[in-house]
């Protein structure tokens, strides 16, 4: 992990799934992986009472509370610029006004970073520097704009699978797809090093292709904002909630002590929690850099931070991990609402959802 710059500055977890997975409360004392901060930011929309949010890299963190204070020192028009969900011709006039609502620490990154703002604050990630390279200069290699806006454009799963068999799924988008997304190019361009640590064996291109194409046949691309960035490099009308007009105007009230910011490793912060703290958990696919050793380790002290009736949910990508076998007895799962919203999630290529409960 560079520690020094912003690995993502999305999340590419879908929130949707998240919220109805941990059905927030605003009595929800929430422990949420940074990443892009959206996630986060989600939370507190939907209600929590306090959210902790933590990160390894502090440049994440830094993106968290940028996001959370430009909405509340701009108008929607101007946040959208900034953010860069919007085009803006002004986008360092903009960080001025949002300045003095920064802590110190964070104001001196990003005045060093006036580059990164320059690019629009959601495209300034190393993952989405990758994606929104793949869209401009290796998509158009292989189709059309007309044909990429065809498929964006499909009206229902039948459509979509039509599409992609008869039009989308050439031999070019084979070829070009696997080169991009092969294992030395994501681990060279895309992801942290630490993500592909357990994955030997595996074809990576040929998983995330698989997986495309049976999101693609299954699951509507309507109002997927996610696939829409992924293959256009920009948003269009469908926003991730903190962006959209509600999310923001929400945002702009939600208090400064109900979100706290930590830079630490997950275990070394779970060991300084006292025991039955948390009553949710969003974990992000964290348990994808660990060792078996390590993740039951870190469950331990989920399982000791998390109080009776806890919520923990995560993603699982190339690395499937998930609790330790002898701490089965205290933790339940519903197979059926898993199953429900594993179908809905709008990101393809994680390999599943989890979510489950903590009896103690």
């Amino acid at each position: 992990m560079d520690k020094k710059l912003i690995n993502y500055s999305q999340c590419w977890e879908d929130p949707q799934v998240l919220i109805e997975a941990l059905s927030i409360h605003p009595t929800d004392h929430v422990l949420s992986i940074t990443s892009g901060g959206d996630n986060t930011l989600t939370l507190l929309l939907a209600g929590a009472g306090k959210v902790d949010s933590i990160d390894l890299n502090p440049a994440q963190n830094y993106l968290l509370e940028f996001k959370k204070s430009a909405a509340k020192c701009l108008a929607y028009d101007e946040y959208l610029e900034l953010m860069g969900a919007r085009d803006s011709k002004h986008r360092e006039e903009l960080f001025r006004k949002v300045r003095a609502n920064l802590s110190p620490t964070v104001d001196t990154w990003w005045s060093r970073h006036k580059d990164l703002i320059e690019k629009g604050v959601i495209h300034c990630g190393r993952f989405e520097r990758f994606i929104i390279f793949f869209a401009r200069y290796i998509l158009p290699l292989i189709h059309s704009r007309r044909t990429i806006y065809k498929l964006l454009n499909c009206k229902n799963i039948q459509e979509q699978r039509d599409f992609y068999t008869r039009q989308w799924n050439s031999w070019r988008w084979r070829f070009f797809f696997g080169l991009a997304s092969n294992r030395l190019m994501l681990k060279r361009y895309a992801r942290q090093k630490g993500m592909f640590s357990y994955t030997e064996g595996q074809t990576v291109a040929d998983v995330y292709r698989q997986r495309l194409e049976r999101h693609l046949k299954s699951v509507p691309i309507q109002g997927n904002y996610f696939l829409h960035y992924s293959l256009t490099g920009g948003y269009d009308k469908e926003l991730p909630p903190y962006l959209e007009e509600h999310g923001y105007q929400l945002l702009r009230k939600i208090p400064e002590s109900a979100l706290s910011i930590s830079t630490d490793n997950l275990l070394t912060y779970l060991r300084s929690i006292p025991d039955d703290t948390f009553s949710k958990f969003n974990l992000s696919d964290i348990f994808e850099a660990l060792s078996i050793a390590d993740n039951d380790i870190v469950w331990q002290e989920i399982i000791r931070t998390a109080k009776s009736g806890a919520v923990i949910a995560y993603w699982n990508n190339l690395v499937k991990r998930s609790y330790p076998a002898q701490q089965s007895v205290l933790i339940k799962t519903d197979e059926n609402q898993l199953h429900n919203l594993r179908a809905k999630d709008k990101v393809f290529f994680y390999d599943s959802f989890h979510a489950h409960t903590i009896y103690k």
